[in-house]
């Protein structure tokens, strides 16, 4: 699962670009991340110059309370 930080991501709109498969679009109200569409092929988080995008595995997600 992609997972993002929004405290760390500056909108930059890169990983929007660098996405292939349509899995990301920017907002003014932020990024939004459609699962549906992602492949967890990392093109985003590796390009992402404030590591604001990474890869969890489901394990790691944290319980919504």
């Amino acid at each position: 699962m992609l997972e993002l930080n929004s405290k760390l991501c500056g909108q930059c709109g890169g990983c929007v670009a660098v996405c292939s498969y349509g899995a990301l679009e920017l907002f003014v109200s932020g990024l939004l991340i459609r699962p549906e569409l992602c492949t967890l092929c990392q093109n985003c988080s590796i390009f992402c110059p404030v590591g604001a995008l990474k890869i969890i595995d489901s394990a790691e997600l944290k319980p919504q309370q």
